[in-house]
């Protein structure tokens, strides 16, 4: 029962905590609006978004007050008309919807929008369940204006149905209306405040006041609470209060409906900018920005505008708010780039102006961000989500980050916890009692309404209005983002935490919507190959991936490329991931048919840092393919190989030999020598229970599905080959919901041992993972992130520890001792446990929410695993590299390596054209965490070599023989003539 009132409080806010008190605040909302004339409504309905100008005025038809006119995702336009009675002074129209409008005049301009979406605790509106519009022209005595409507559900879920409750021309009694939020804020103050002297005397004063109102006394009702709005704060902690209207591109709706919820949430922000001398609106994701370019010109005129007045702040300089666990490195690189250079086309903002990074929403963040942020230009870090740690709670909110390569950013998480706070009373105070840094005095309130954008809307400015100097309260002062962190600079901020940040929940985005996570593996891939290929031919590619590129940063928000987002959401972005994934196949065949050749005969090209010297099978002939890197190379045929076996329960390539149980998994696995490397079998594939987790079912995993033994999959069909250069051992696994079909691969002269797997997946609420105890493990694990990787225990000592269960990964984690190492690689795959001597790698779950249909289908992807010596981790990160990029042969294709270095652990991640003029970059970085210099040699003519930052911005010059790399730095070189 408690945890139902709870609920119930949560979710009905003063309604819950307060009846009697609401009771009266209602009686009082009642006296704020006079209806004085029905409004006319007629309404055209569309399954999709029509374009104002495309909308057929003939097709219209009359719609009843309380009509529900459709289900979620629903759209329409609605034509509101009426006639204004003579001698009416100052009326007001109002709409009254079940969902959100954006409103037009007749000619077409953007007039104002309206939103009933209700925000888990919420504070009432003035309207109820109806919304004043601004701006609509009644000098000629007439209302006509149109509404483009929608409804995307209740507290942004998928339920109800659209109505319409009427339309109406009403006038307001200022002072009622007035009244109504001194009273609103004082009786939240009440309710929230631990002062006994305080609360008794608000509670004394809206009692008075309350009485006057019965009796017709509006104005003696507010003198009653003038003197409790007008004591002052006598606290010394300051907020610094900006809107927002945090906006996910993608969750519960589709991206088109991002479209209008952006225009719906910029004119909100701008019409309040025009009439408030003081409010301050920031914004986020340029993506959003650039829709309203291309949507709404005259709007974003409007935006310009405010920047330029420095009433609108524009917060980051990532093109969206994306996932940083699963993009690669150089996807966060050109997040910031393409990001800041449309920022500073368009709005004209200088460096000072874009020093934070924001990400209030995202999952977890990597250990390298750090690094990425300052050399992108941004030093401050703005989050709110580790306040949502499930089992320890992360000890600071204000707090220097530094990531693996000492690189540090400062960070402030508004302590509230929340970036759609709506700025009451409750709200401030809670924040004074769990903020570690109090002592500061100063904090940034993030306020407005958000997830489905909104931003600040009439209740928030009122509040926050009464709250600047209010006794009992903090000071609550209007600021930019920007001029809060300028100030925290300026204070003493002791605490500094190294390593990543990690989430102690949504473990589940490691994994969820698999397929989502193998096209976003992939493209990375495919683009960097297109953009490697055109500096070979010297081709501009810059406009042609410029598009590409965009798509592929919005898909990586961190909604969608975490799979947490609706199935149409999800069906979207695979469509255009393959859109992408074509196109770049198209351009990369027409680059390389362009390669001149200097033999026939088919050739390997390596687009990698790492030399490759591999037997490839081309038109069923066995061809050994000897590549530098950054290269193409002729294949030389060769003999068959010795050492392959296959046949009963061994697999062999005389290098390593596996033999399998009757389970399927490895249960021996021994290298030339006879060093034993199963320790308690390899590869065994297995079911996990994972429960529903409401209501995060796709983000979340309970770190309790470990204490339930899980099912092993039975191996229904066995069949042994001996391919080419392959020893092969295929393996099929039977369930009533699932089946595996996998093919154990040893190729000649490598130690690698491939799993190249297909699986049926038909499971609900399970988990998939394949499972290894090899003999060399340790206390830590080390796992690749962007630009390098992180080491994580895998003890369970402590509460942090134990939250830790399931740890993000790119290509590879790796475990040594003093006698060996065993890594453990995939080419699509994030989600790892890594505790107690088990490696287990997460291949697939199956929620139902928000997806139903999350995961269900036919999946293909590879993983790995491959002992090495003890710190040789370079050639894991070599392995890595080979199996998440093939070589791709061709046909008479020839050409010398464009860049290698002389070190393993250095990596030549990028080749690319500069952003800029005829200049190539190259983005380097020191894989293996120790200082190192070496030599870049580069097939390329140029005359000055520079170091820039990531956004290619010059440093200096450099000496390519010589170039010094800290512990996993990042270093970008421009190459370019001096014409």
């Amino acid at each position: 029962m408690a945890a139902i009132t709870g609920f119930a409080a949560w979710l009905f806010g003063l309604r819950a905590q307060q009846p009697a008190e609401y009771r009266r605040l209602m009686r009082i909302r009642r006296g704020i609006y006079t209806a004085v004339a029905k409004l006319d409504a007629q309404i055209l309905r569309s399954p999709e978004p029509i374009p104002f100008d495309q909308v057929d005025s003939a097709a219209f038809s009359p719609l009843r007050p309380g009509t529900a006119w459709g289900d979620v995702f629903d759209c329409a336009w609605l034509h509101i008309t009426g006639e204004v009675p003579a001698g009416i002074r100052n009326p007001i129209v109002l709409l009254g919807i079940r969902g959100e409008g954006l409103m037009y005049s007749p000619a077409g301009e953007l007039l104002d929008s309206v939103s009933t979406v209700f925000q888990q605790g919420d504070l009432p509106h003035s309207g109820g369940k109806y919304r004043p519009v601004r701006n609509v022209d009644l000098s000629a005595g007439r209302v006509d204006v149109f509404a483009d409507v929608t409804y995307n559900g209740w507290i942004l879920y998928e339920w109800g149905r659209a109505v319409y409750h009427g339309a109406q021309l009403a006038t307001r009694s200022d002072e009622v209306y007035e009244l109504y939020y001194d009273y609103l804020t004082l009786l939240v103050l009440a309710g929230a405040t631990e002062d006994s002297a305080l609360e008794a005397d608000v509670r004394r004063s809206l009692g008075v006041s309350f009485a006057r109102f019965g009796k017709g006394d509006v104005i003696g009702a507010r003198a009653a609470l003038s003197a409790t709005l007008s004591a002052p704060s006598t606290s010394d902690f300051v907020y610094s209060a900006v809107g927002h209207g945090h906006l996910d591109m993608a969750w519960l709706w589709p991206l088109r409906e991002t479209h209008r919820k952006s225009a719906r949430t910029y004119v909100r922000a701008l019409n309040a900018i025009e009439t408030s001398s003081d409010y301050i609106y920031g914004t986020s994701q340029p993506q959003q920005m650039a829709w309203m370019k291309a949507d709404h010109p005259a709007l974003f005129d409007r935006m310009k505008g405010a920047v330029t007045a420095g009433r609108m702040e524009i917060q980051g300089s990532f093109w969206v708010e994306p996932d940083t666990n699963l993009p690669s490195g150089e996807s966060l690189v050109r997040q910031a780039l393409v990001g800041r250079r449309f920022i500073q086309d368009e709005f004209g903002l200088s460096d000072e102006q874009l020093r934070l990074c924001w990400l209030p929403d995202t999952f977890g963040y990597n250990g390298n961000l750090p690094q990425i942020l300052r050399k992108s230009g941004m030093e401050w870090f703005q989050t709110i989500k580790l306040a949502w740690n499930k089992v320890n709670d992360f000890p600071h909110r204000t707090f220097h980050w530094e990531g693996i390569d000492g690189s540090t950013v400062l960070v402030h998480m508004p302590p509230e916890g929340d970036y759609n706070s709506r700025g009451a009373a409750d709200n401030l105070l809670t924040v004074l009692a769990k903020y570690p840094e109090r002592a500061l005095d100063t904090a940034l309130l993030v306020y407005g309404s958000g997830d489905g954008g909104g931003g600040p809307n009439e209740i928030h400015h009122e509040i926050i209005r009464r709250e600047h100097s209010l006794r009992g309260l903090p000071q609550v002062t209007y600021s930019t983002a920007g001029a809060f962190f300028r100030g925290l600079e300026r204070l003493d901020v002791s605490h500094t935490h190294v390593g990543e940040l990690y989430l102690e929940t949504h473990q589940g985005t490691y994994t969820t919507q698999a397929q989502i996570k193998r096209h976003n593996r992939l493209v990375e891939r495919k683009l960097h190959e297109v953009e490697a290929l055109a500096v070979v031919l010297d081709d501009d590619s810059r406009e042609r991936l410029a598009e590409h590129w965009r798509t592929v940063l919005l898909n990586q928000f961190h909604d969608i490329l975490p799979g947490s987002s609706i199935a149409r959401v999800n069906r979207e972005a695979i469509a255009s991931y393959q859109r992408v994934e074509a196109a770049l196949d198209e351009y990369a065949e027409k680059l390389i048919d362009r390669v001149p050749g200097s033999g026939d005969g088919p050739a390997a090209v390596n687009l990698t840092s790492f030399p490759r010297d591999e037997l490839v099978t081309f038109d069923g002939s066995l061809f050994r393919a000897v590549v530098p890197p950054y290269a193409a190379a002729a294949l030389v045929p060769e003999d068959e190989v010795d050492g392959l076996e296959s046949a009963g329960d061994t697999l062999s390539n005389g290098i390593l030999t596996l033999r399998f149980g009757l389970d399927g998994e490895i249960v021996s696995c021994t290298d030339r020598e006879g060093n034993e490397h199963s320790a308690g079998g390899l590869n065994r594939v297995v079911v996990y229970e994972d429960p529903y987790v409401w209501p995060f079912n796709a983000w979340d995993i309970k770190p309790e599905y470990v204490d339930k033994a899980p099912r092993a999959l039975a191996v229904t069909d066995v069949e042994r080959s001996v391919d080419g250069a392959r020893a092969v051992r295929r393996q099929v696994y039977r369930g009533r919901t699932v089946s595996v079909d996998q093919r154990v691969v040893l190729e000649a002269g490598s130690d690698v041992v491939r799993f190249e797997t297909e699986v049926d997946w038909q499971e609900k609420h399970r988990m998939l993972r394949a499972e290894f105890r090899p003999v060399h493990y340790a206390e830590t694990v080390r796992c690749e992130i962007q630009f390098g990787h992180i080491e994580r225990v895998t003890t369970e000592r402590d509460s942090v520890e134990k939250a830790q269960f399931e740890v993000c990964a790119h290509k590879w984690i790796a475990t040594e001792d003093d006698g060996g190492g065993f890594a453990l690689l995939n080419d699509s795959k994030y989600g790892h446990r890594a505790k107690n001597g088990l490696l287990s790698l997460n291949l697939l779950r199956a929620p139902t929410f928000p997806d139903k249909t999350a995961d269900r289908g036919v999946h293909h992807f590879t993983y790995a695993f491959c002992p090495f010596d003890t710190g040789d981790i370079a050639k894991v990160v070599r392995e890595g590299y080979r199996l998440n990029n093939p070589l791709r042969i061709a046909d008479g294709v020839r050409f010398d390596s464009l860049a290698a270095v002389d070190d393993p652990g250095v990596i030549v991640e990028t080749v690319k054209r500069a952003e800029d003029g005829d200049g190539v970059v190259l983005r380097l970085y020191e894989s293996l965490g120790r200082p190192v210099t070496t030599a870049l040699r580069v097939g390329l003519a140029y005359d000055v070599a520079s170091e820039t930052d990531l956004l290619e911005r010059t440093i200096g010059e450099v000496d390519l023989d010589a170039l010094a790399f800290g512990a996993f730095e990042i270093k970008t070189i421009l190459l370019r003539s001096r014409s």
